[in-house]
């Protein structure tokens, strides 16, 4: 590299002019510029620091031949032919005169010899503003309790496991932290492993591992989840635990066979991505009312609808820690646990043991419940009992697969449950989905076309101006940071009670909810959009259409 009169910024920033992908390199590490015709490279505050020939020093005037370390590089300073060197800190004032044009030649050697997949990985955890921790302070424990590989500074762990596998794991688990993702997917293929996460719900591809890789960390896995390293033709399930700075994180992990091998999943149940309270999941006031005023009743029916992965379970925790679990007693049956609720039992149901959601309710309508969770109504007889124990003096919540309000009463009807026994046991239905939030940093605006304008028409008025997506290393190169939820809402009244006996149409219950509050999803995503919190697109792909 030819140095000019401009200094030569050096780190891991995109920006600076000697960039790498190097845990050894800060953001803006160093400095190499001209001083009085004298080149001098000066450190910026690294939490490494830097050597010139083998010496760390903050600063340093350069010399024909000087070597640069940082991190795994090394900068070697070349003076042009026929210049005497300076090697004195110090120069006098006679050596202050203009130069011919120097060089640096940067040897990447090391750097070359760093893997990419390492430095793709490396490239997802610099990404995020959040650096509580580093994979150094990862423990692993495994499904047993046993610290199998400790943190930094916790003592030796004593295992027999190859450095360099559990070292890539840390570092996938830590990008898992940094990037919030919720899933890590390590898939085989011909020749490599391709790594992808799921962030905000979309798979997103980290890089691609070599197949002999993989093959470590899975065995490291294995170990963790006390699986026969022999088994690899079946469908195995595990899980263990990861602790890191007084913080506890569950895994759950599936490996299945397929074409090329094992391909891994593992989910991430980390606490602090857990449910909030109701105030926290984004209702509108009146919907928000509503179902504060159903929760602190003794009775009642209220269910959430909408497909796998859209946020049910989480708005069921939020509607259950609004009730004061010391003074009632709560009970839940789920399918998984996934997330720890204090003052509330929680039931796993158990299909190999025979315990299925219906015959748990009904066993623990003896348990002297007052509110009770259901993980899903999937058959007639979880559908009834839950509906009698509504009626009989319990608040039960749970969950269906519909596509909104109006097709979960159809969908319970096509269960075989009674109408009358929909019309009286149901307090409130709600219909949600996740739609990914515009990532603040880099969202573009633009003018809404005609089409747009017309379908946002019946719920948002006069809007010149939405926001797109448009991808940065932020987001991933998604365009999107975070999700929030969506939602339809159907408060039970006489009226609509009525409609139902009668074995109504779409029509009819639609026209029954014409005089009362009602808001579609769609209607929902399309204020989210005027607001500028994610696009029209998104809404189209996750709502559909009314």
């Amino acid at each position: 590299m030819d140095l000019a009169a401009e200094p030569v910024r050096v780190g891991r920033l995109p920006e600076n002019e000697i960039n790498y992908n190097d845990d050894g390199l800060s953001r803006q590490h160093c400095v190499i510029e001209t001083i009085d015709g004298l080149w001098q490279v000066r450190d910026l505050g690294s939490r490494n620091g830097m050597k010139v020939n083998g010496a760390k020093v903050p600063l340093q005037v350069l010399g024909n031949g000087d070597i640069i370390r940082i991190g795994s590089i090394e900068i070697r300073f070349l003076e042009p032919q026929g210049a005497e060197p300076v090697k004195s800190a110090t120069p006098p004032p006679q050596q202050a005169r203009a130069r011919p044009q120097a060089t640096i030649d940067i040897d990447a050697r090391e750097v070359v010899a760093q893997s990419s997949y390492e430095a793709d990985i490396r490239r997802v955890i610099d990404s995020s503003l959040a650096k509580q921790f580093g994979e150094t302070d990862i423990a692993l424990v495994d499904a047993r309790g046993a610290v199998m590989h400790a943190a930094q500074g916790e003592g030796d762990s004593g295992d027999d496991a190859p450095a360099e596998s559990v070292y890539i794991y840390r570092l996938l688990l830590l990008a898992c932290f940094r990037a919030r993702a919720s899933d890590l997917h390590i898939e085989p293929r011909t020749d490599v492993a391709v790594v992808r996460f799921r962030v905000d719900g979309t798979m997103v591809t980290v890089c691609d591992l070599p197949l002999q890789v993989f093959r470590r960390i899975l065995g490291v896995v294995k170990v963790l989840c006390h699986f026969d390293q022999s088994m690899k033709n079946e469908v195995l399930d595990g899980h263990f635990t990861v602790n890191v700075k007084s913080r506890r994180v569950d895994y759950r992990v599936s490996l299945t066979p397929a074409v090329h091998g094992q391909k891994m999943v593992v989910r991430v149940l980390d606490p602090a991505t857990a449910p909030g309270r109701l105030h926290e999941m984004g209702l509108l006031p009146w919907m928000y009312e509503k179902v504060r005023v159903v929760c602190n009743r003794d009775a009642g029916l209220i269910l959430v609808c909408g497909p796998t992965g859209s946020g049910k379970t989480t708005s069921l925790y939020s509607c259950l820690r609004e009730i004061n679990l010391v003074e009632r007693n709560a009970i839940t049956i789920e399918d998984p646990v996934e997330y720890q609720i204090d003052g509330a039992t929680q039931i796993p149901i158990d299909g190999k043991q025979g315990h299925t959601f219906g015959g748990l309710l009904r066993s623990v309508l003896r348990q002297d419940p007052d509110v009770i969770l259901v993980g899903e109504i999937r058959d007639l007889e979880t559908a009834t009992v839950a509906m009698q124990a509504a009626m009989t003096g319990h608040l039960v919540f749970s969950t269906v697969h519909a596509r909104d309000t109006i097709g979960t009463i159809f969908r319970l009807m096509d269960l075989g449950v009674e109408s009358y026994q929909v019309a009286n046991a149901l307090n409130l239905v709600i219909a949600q989905r996740l739609v990914r939030v515009l990532c603040g940093t880099c969202r573009k605006a633009v003018v809404p076309t005609p089409a747009q304008q017309m379908r946002m028409g019946k719920s948002v008025h006069g809007v010149a101006q939405i926001y797109a997506p448009q991808g940065c290393a932020y987001c991933l190169d998604t365009g999107f940071y975070g999700r929030r939820a969506i939602f339809e809402m159907v408060e039970f009244n006489d009226n609509l009670r009525d409609v139902i006996l009668k074995k109504p149409t779409i029509a009819q219950i639609r026209e029954s909810l014409s005089g009362s509050l009602f808001t579609t999803l769609q209607s929902y995503g399309f204020q989210l959009v005027a607001n500028g919190m994610t696009s029209f697109d998104e809404i189209e792909r996750v709502s559909g259409t009314d």
